[in-house]
């Protein structure tokens, strides 16, 4: 009787280490190849919506091939404030507010393809950018996108934008870097309104596009918490400002200067 019932016991262990197993496998299989598969480039999605030098109307449109509903989401299509990288910094930021899993699956999958160790390649592009993660962080994004709720949408703020505009003149002429200055991110948006319930900030150096500065805040390389990653996808911001302008330590591209806020009244 206790051969017999050792016997049972290990068929029935080996069977569900079997069954484990092949379950792994499947999984596997169904993942890697969102994570690891060859790209086109010339017609990879990522490439071609972060594109430098990209008009909104030829962001848009390049997006409403993928699938999304610009009409919604190019929000400060009619900001006349702002120019066209600005616009598109805010509609790439409503890309994964309003489906984090389609940005990932769309976007950070063939984005993480680009990594090759600790080198970043950007296609069509000659400069190589080199991280302190390499692609983990990218596909720790990905996983993290995956199971991130959609949150509501973002809209131009004209004096958020002025707020963002002096901060990023402040860096730029001492070739610097960080939220400190003029008193620091409060006193600045206090001198041009009033906010309510929160504010936050995000600084982008050097990037290729707009496209590509909003993806890179969201892998975040190298910062412990993701701070800028849960800024981006913060619940209950909804109001933003941006600025555009040349970092001298950063001249692969534009950097760019972003104030949010819950909401925000302006002086009279």
């Amino acid at each position: 009787m206790t051969i017999k019932a050792d016997k049972r016991y290990l068929f029935i262990r080996e069977a569900a280490w079997f069954f484990l197993l092949a379950f792994f496998i499947i999984q596997c299989t169904a993942c890697s190849p969102l994570l690891f598969q060859k790209v086109n480039t010339e017609s990879a999605s990522t490439a071609r919506v972060g594109d430098p030098g990209l008009s909104n109307e030829e962001y848009a449109m390049r997006l409403l091939a993928d699938g999304w509903p610009v009409d919604i989401l190019n929000t400060g299509v009619n900001a006349d404030f702002l120019d066209d990288d600005e616009k598109n910094i805010i509609l790439a930021h409503n890309l994964v507010r309003y489906d984090p899993e389609k940005y990932a699956r769309l976007y950070v999958a063939e984005y993480i393809t680009y990594f090759m160790d600790k080198e970043f390649r950007y296609p069509g592009v000659e400069t190589i950018m080199l991280t302190r993660e390499g692609v983990s962080a990218a596909e720790e994004l990905y996983f993290d996108l995956l199971r991130t709720r959609a949150v509501n949408l973002l809209y131009p703020s004209e004096d958020l934008s002025k707020a963002a505009r002096s901060h990023l003149r402040y860096i730029s002429q001492r070739g610097i870097r960080g939220h400190g200055g003029q008193g620091g991110l409060r006193a600045r948006i206090e001198r041009v309104g009033i906010w309510e319930e929160r504010i936050a900030e995000n600084i982008a150096y050097g990037s290729f596009s707009a496209h590509d500065a909003v993806m890179y805040m969201l892998i975040d390389d190298q910062v412990i918490n993701r701070s800028h990653r849960k800024i981006i996808l913060q619940h209950g911001l909804h109001k933003v400002g941006v600025a555009k302008g040349m970092h001298p330590a950063y001249p692969t591209g534009y950097s760019y200067v972003m104030n949010y806020a819950y909401d925000f009244t302006p002086h009279d």
